[in-house]
């Protein structure tokens, strides 16, 4: 009962606070650098925010429902499926929207990385609730 309720909701704030980190203080910083494009001033900012957080509690009870279905040998093996979901996902579906829609490549690297490192993140505290 703990790992399929409480262990997806703590994850899910980990990677929140993870994917805020990436977008925030760590994109203004690198975006001069790297010449990333800036950011545009959001509108129903809260709004954003809370639904962003839903799509991180949807993702670590579905990465929660994965662990459930697998034996893993070790942790390693956990972190090694966040990165397959990642690659054969995540890397592969966001490549669209530099493929077709123009999105910046720089941007979407540092997205790409930003978002491999937020799985992990994800997984790990997943991991830590099962054996």
């Amino acid at each position: 009962m703990l790992q399929s309720v409480v262990a997806p909701i703590i994850a899910g704030i980990a990677g929140f606070i993870c994917a805020f980190l990436f977008s925030g203080p760590l994109y203004f910083g690198l975006s001069k650098f790297l010449n990333l494009p800036t950011q545009e001033e959001k509108k129903n900012l809260g709004l954003r925010i809370f639904l962003n957080f839903c799509v991180f509690l949807a993702t670590a009870f579905s990465i929660s429902l994965i662990l459930q279905y697998m034996s893993l040998q070790n942790k390693a093996q956990g972190q090694s499926i966040a990165f397959i979901l990642w690659f054969g996902f995540i890397f592969t579906s966001s490549s669209i929207d530099v493929i077709w829609k123009g999105k910046h490549l720089k941007l979407w690297i540092f997205e790409s990385i930003s978002s491999l490192i937020t799985i992990q993140v994800l997984m790990f505290v997943l991991l830590l609730f099962y054996k």
